[in-house]
């Protein structure tokens, strides 16, 4: 008889296979989960040095798995070298005063990072520029990115330390200029902004693994056992260097969530040098998954791609975008498939979703069905037309409920009201037989996952107010949490070992200090988790 490490009991175990939650034990052997039973029966395989812990009416269930995270940009964005108090700054002058507020406390900082402004956030005011921050910083480089990180706002000792100019051949993004040609301090999208976030990233090796180590703890503390990179990493010394600074922690044992790295996509057609990562990076905790790619960037900028012109601006529809011209991202996505690679592309709007599916249908006429678990992420609007493709495709629809919260009307001022009725359609996509994967996309969006639930559930604001102009496209809490636990897993290709309460699978389990299922939505928010178990061990105790 194989005896148990751990027995966790609960009048509310939820296995994210049945419906609702039932009165059971789940028990650990190890890394892995020994038995999942039913009642308060004590099951067989409890001995006498089995660890018994009776959780009452709190809720067991599966680790959340988080779908899309960036894991560098957010292990630093959350540490105390950047100011995210200009997330609630409701103006440009508000921001500029609490920057330069952070820059007075904090006279050691050899440079000074800000995220989380948006112009949505300020009642959709203009695009600031340089000159408001070089008017209160002149002698430090500042580096404000915004809330959806697509655009980096710098002053001028920022763009001179970066090395940023105005005809800087980039592929793709743009470098802001005023009319006179004069660079503005605003660098949006990757392609553009790259140098200048090479030097927001800029940490030595061991400050870096004490900024890894406090964010592990923070994701622990919120539940999440599983996550990924998705910032797409170019193939170089700086992106090997952070990939083994976190195998490092992963020896050390410091490791408490697990991590899926994915590289770039744009401009490749080989991907030997991926092939390596591969080898290096196949732990159960520590894994090399796939490819990510951009077609387009966000609507506050009109860089999302568009079928339709803008409601705000009908001679666009999108700057710059695609990013990547259609014929030569298509080459890419085929290569990346037939090296074994899934692919994930960034698509905000309506065009680059089409053009999306339509790449990952060009994939399967040259490569044939590989079941590869492509993705499109975000979909924060879609043609109608598209919502069933994601089924006929196999691609998974992978969103984050709590971007609805940031909208703040923004999209129709952009799409208009004919388009914003499928903005995040995940009722609509779900019924079409899309399998849904939740995720934050963070640090656009906080670590707690409660407010994602509530948002997938209520289509409500956190004051109550409506968050969508179409709530018909909520989802039951049944359907919200195995998008965030099984159906996540699925876009890693995890689902075997991950994202349930089964024999077998990975001893990833945490517990909630109330039963979701008994609760009023809007009591969604207030709760929190007791304890996360990650591996077997716990992690996380409250």
């Amino acid at each position: 008889m194989e005896f148990a490490d751990k027995l966790l009991k609960s009048r509310a175990v939820y296995d994210c296979r049945e419906s609702r939650p039932f009165a059971g034990s789940v028990a650990v052997k190890g890394n892995r989960i020994l038995a999942v039973t039913h009642g308060d029966e004590i099951p067989g395989c409890v001995g006498e040095n089995t660890q018994v812990v009776d959780y009452g009416e709190q809720m067991i269930m599966p680790g959340f798995v988080d779908a899309h995270v960036h894991y560098f940009m957010g292990g630093m964005f959350g540490s105390k070298h950047v100011c995210t108090e200009i997330t609630n700054s409701k103006s440009e002058a508000e921001c500029i005063a609490m920057i330069k507020k952070f820059a007075d406390n904090n006279p050691d900082e050899i440079r000074i990072i800000g995220l989380g402004w948006f112009p949505s956030y300020w009642g959709n005011a203009p695009l600031p520029d340089k000159r408001s921050i070089d008017a209160v910083i002149p002698d430090r480089p500042v580096y404000l990115l915004s809330a959806d990180i697509h655009t980096i706002w710098c002053n001028t000792k920022a763009l001179e330390e970066a090395g940023i100019y105005a005809d800087m051949p980039i592929k793709s993004g743009e470098i802001g200029t005023f009319e006179n040609g004069e660079l503005s301090g605003l660098l949006f999208e990757p392609e553009a902004y790259q140098p200048a976030m090479d030097k927001v990233m800029e940490l030595p090796k061991e400050q870096m693994k004490e900024v890894h180590r406090d964010f592990l703890k923070e994701i622990a503390s919120c539940g999440i056992t599983t996550i990924s990179e998705m910032t797409a990493n170019d193939y170089t010394d700086k992106t090997l260097r952070n990939f083994r600074i976190i195998k490092e922690l992963e020896e050390e044992g410091a490791l408490t969530a697990r991590l899926h790295l994915y590289t770039k996509l744009a401009g490749y057609t080989d991907f030997t040098q991926a092939l390596e990562y591969k080898k290096e990076f196949h732990s159960p905790k520590l894994r090399m998954q796939g490819i990510k790619g951009f077609i387009d960037g966000v609507a506050s900028t009109y860089t999302a791609l568009t079928l339709e012109p803008y409601s705000d601006k009908p001679d666009c529809c999108g700057i710059g975008v695609p990013l990547v011209p259609k014929e030569e991202m298509q080459l890419s996505v085929n290569a990346a498939n037939a090296a074994g690679f899934q692919v994930r592309i960034h698509c905000i709007s309506d065009g680059a979703v089409r053009m999306a599916l339509d790449l990952y249908e060009g994939s399967i006429r040259a490569n044939g069905r590989l079941h590869l678990k492509n993705a499109v992420e975000h979909i924060e609007n879609i043609n109608p037309n598209d919502i069933g493709r994601f089924k006929e495709l196999d691609v998974i629809p992978s969103m984050q409920p709590m971007h609805l919260l940031l909208d703040a009307d923004e999209q129709i001022l952009r799409m208009g009201e004919e388009r914003v009725k499928y903005e995040w359609a995940f009722r609509s996509i779900l019924d079409a037989g899309g399998k849904l994967a939740f995720g934050t996309d963070y640090p656009v969006v906080g670590f707690d996952p409660f407010p994602t639930i509530y948002a997938a559930v209520t289509r409500k604001n956190l004051d109550g107010s409506p968050a969508s102009h179409n709530p018909w496209e909520c989802l039951t809490l049944e359907e919200t949490l195995k998008a965030y636990t099984i159906d996540a897993a699925n876009t890693y290709d995890r689902e075997d070992e991950l994202g349930t309460l089964e024999p077998g699978k990975y001893a990833d389990i945490i517990v909630i200090d109330r039963n979701l299922f008994e609760l009023n939505p809007d009591d969604i928010l207030k709760c929190s988790v007791v304890m996360t178990m990650m591996d077997g061990r716990i992690v996380f105790e409250k």
